[in-house]
């Protein structure tokens, strides 16, 4: 056999397995791209079910008119609960203004877990909560794990008779039980028999 005759078959087996090692590849190529465009499939489907925070789905039905006022209260002290429960340590995470517990449970907190949605309609644009009239919601922290919450009531206006305030036991508040005469005297009476 000439060397020329051995070149041309050198030429055409290495052509031919090259053709064949890049047909192999373009379809294992193929194969994957099927493979992770399914997995991405899957993965979207299980995003799509997980959507939904913990603390969205239990403020599900706050301040909708199938409720009253005070379970909005106890919806949200029972959402500030659980994401306690969930951010692990002796002060999970420091609370004290409207803005701190929103951003709490929009996962600024110790863990950074978002517990809540941000267009929750809890929230306002200024990331504050909201009661189910639009008011800021105003927050006392008693201890770390307790708080008072108080809603303006439906005339927007903080410290009147128509607030509504939930005590960290559970335990709600209303007019004048809320707002005693006392607190608002600007006189001092001498007491009696002097």
């Amino acid at each position: 056999m000439s060397r020329l005759r051995k070149l041309l078959i050198l030429a055409v087996v290495v052509t031919l397995s090259w053709g064949l090692y890049d047909g192999i590849s373009r379809y294992r190529a193929h194969q994957d791209a099927a493979r992770f465009a399914q997995t991405q499939k899957v993965m979207e489907t299980r995003q799509d079910r997980a959507t939904t925070l913990p603390g969205d789905e239990i403020l599900k039905h706050y301040a909708s008119p199938e409720t009253r006022p005070e379970e909005d209260l106890d919806m949200l002290a029972h959402a500030f609960s659980n994401l306690m429960l969930l951010v692990k340590g002796d002060s999970p995470f420091h609370m004290g203004a409207n803005e701190e517990f929103a951003a709490a449970l929009r996962g600024k907190n110790r863990s950074h877990l978002r517990f809540v949605s941000d267009s929750h309609r809890a929230f306002n644009p200024n990331g504050q909560l909201l009661d189910r009239w639009g008011s800021p919601l105003y927050f006392h922290t008693v201890s770390q794990d307790r708080v008072d919450i108080r809603s303006a009531g439906p005339d927007g206006q903080m410290w009147t008779d128509d607030d509504l305030h939930r005590h960290y036991d559970g335990r709600f508040m209303k007019g004048e039980e809320l707002n005693p005469p006392s607190l608002w005297r600007t006189e001092s009476k001498p007491p009696k028999g002097k």
